[in-house]
């Protein structure tokens, strides 16, 4: 979908620009500071420390890259794929390394990204993270990709790929995926 390698057969058109984050965002770095490998994408210092500020690095742009955190270099190689201002997002295992603040600010930016009409698509291992903030959920296994479904319906109708609130609430709460909806269940507001 990125474009890295030609198709085997038929073909891939892109209404847009595509951009990927990487399972291993430091194949994207190729400077001394997280500041020049901005500024290589985007000559606009205003934009390039926007987006940095957007993606919580922007008190990281002196560093090296390889000297960040796992999260932070997440957070990193997202504020350069962005700058280049793709209308298709790919995203590969991108809660790597975040903990649950950063999850929930990745969130919110994929939801605004969304919302400005980019498409997003993410890879990952994370279910409680995909339970939460997806819109479609598919399981690719052997070479295919399981009907796409709204998280509540895939993560509860799935036994092995599904959430720990769905394994453990089976049979007593019917369709319960994130510790919210047992809030609700409950009569609480989460």
């Amino acid at each position: 979908l990125a474009g890295l390698r030609q198709p085997e057969r038929g073909e891939i058109h892109a209404a847009g620009k595509v951009a990927a984050v990487p399972q291993d965002p430091q194949v994207l770095f190729q400077h001394n500071t997280l500041g020049a490998d901005l500024a290589q994408v985007c000559r606009d210092s205003a934009q390039v420390e926007e987006m940095a500020k957007l993606c919580r690095v922007g008190n990281l742009l002196d560093r090296h890259p390889y000297d960040l955190s796992g999260g932070e270099q997440q957070r990193a190689a997202l504020a350069k794929v962005l700058l280049t201002r793709p209308k298709i997002l790919l995203l590969d295992e991108p809660t790597k390394g975040l903990d649950g603040g950063s999850k929930k600010i990745l969130a919110a930016l994929l939801r605004d990204l969304g919302q400005a009409g980019a498409a997003i698509v993410l890879v990952s291992h994370d279910m409680e993270f995909c339970a939460r903030y997806a819109s479609r959920c598919s399981l690719l296994a052997q070479g295919t990709a399981s009907p796409p479904a709204p998280p509540r319906r895939f993560f509860s109708g799935n036994l092995f790929y599904t959430t720990a609130v769905s394994r453990m609430t089976r049979g007593i709460l019917p369709g319960a995926v994130t510790p919210e909806d047992v809030i609700r269940s409950c009569g609480g507001r989460p």
